[in-house]
């Protein structure tokens, strides 16, 4: 069977989480701006950048799930194809955490949130 290392493993849960950890408060700054101000002129920009940032931390979310049962599925060793498309996805999600939560602070900044 295709294995990866717990340390491998480890990290792309702790990615996971991350990206549910920015879900979660994508939503809630999304809900406050919402309740607080409305769908105005001033505040579709950013309630769509924050849509567009769920979206993205969900589709990373997903795509883990996705190369890790394919890795796992794997018989007998795990297909280049897909432990390259693993790294390709960690190094891609690791660059794009750093992006989102600069985009969340502008948000709450700008809504002094």
């Amino acid at each position: 069977m295709a294995k990866l290392s717990n340390e491998v493993i480890i990290h792309i849960f702790e990615l996971q989480k991350t990206f549910l950890d920015i879900t979660d408060q994508t939503t809630r700054i999304e809900f406050v701006i919402f309740e607080e101000f409305g769908e105005t002129v001033e505040t579709i920009a950013e309630l769509e950048e924050l849509q567009n940032i769920k979206e993205r931390s969900l589709f990373y979310y997903d795509r883990f799930h996705v190369v890790l049962k394919r890795i796992y599925e794997s018989q007998p060793v795990a297909d280049r194809a897909n432990l390259e498309w693993l790294s390709r996805t960690l190094n891609e999600a690791e660059l794009t955490i750093d992006v989102i939560q600069a985009s969340i602070e502008d948000i709450k900044r700008n809504w002094n949130l």
